[in-house]
């Protein structure tokens, strides 16, 4: 074999890998810089903010220069507000289990709310698996809206107990988190 052809048959083998490591390159998904993706993600100065701080904590380069395909953030958000549902939904458990003082009524409210979790934990895994798979975001929006009713479902039930407890304020977390996630992946033309 030649020196052309190799060099030919190395690209046809390389090539689809340097695409995927450079990016996905979805028609319509804008290449943005992570400051800018959040400044174009969020309605208020609170998900902004918490843009801001969840790309510093994720090691993302904020500077101005460095740009990426929108999809990588919107990903990282639902991550990281993956990982919050996690903590939350322990933090229910561990209350459920381990504190024999907990009242029936706050027991109730948090089982309830850690089957709640339960479907906005599967939404959120979805979505983030149908945005890692491709271009294809049909029904991307509905698995976010879903996992976010479920979410309102364990805050109305904390809310009805008319006190704060200590699983409250995480639920709230989290659904900052999962609307900021959201407000992320609607960049992507959801």
């Amino acid at each position: 074999m030649t020196t052309t052809p190799k060099i030919v048959l190395l690209l046809l083998v390389l090539a689809p890998l340097l695409m995927a490591a450079a990016g996905k390159n979805c028609p319509g998904v804008p290449w943005l810089g992570a400051v800018a993706a959040c400044r174009k993600a969020s309605s208020t100065k609170l998900i902004y903010d918490l843009c801001i701080r969840t790309m510093r904590e994720d090691g993302v380069d904020m500077s101005p220069s460095h740009k990426k395909e929108v999809i990588a953030y919107a990903i990282l958000a639902a991550q990281d507000a993956a990982n919050s549902y996690d903590s939350t939904m322990l933090a229910a458990s561990n209350q459920v289990e381990q504190n024999a003082s907990l009242p029936g009524r706050v027991r109730d409210a948090y089982e309830g709310c850690i089957n709640d979790y339960t479907p906005a934990e599967d939404s959120l895994d979805r979505a983030v698996e149908k945005m890692k798979s491709g271009c294809d975001f049909a029904g991307l929006a509905d698995l976010y809206l879903s996992g976010m009713t479920s979410l309102d479902s364990c805050r109305g039930r904390l809310l009805a107990l008319k006190y704060s407890t200590p699983v409250s304020p995480m639920v709230l977390v989290d659904r900052q988190r999962v609307s900021l996630a959201y407000m992320l992946a609607k960049l992507l033309g959801i």
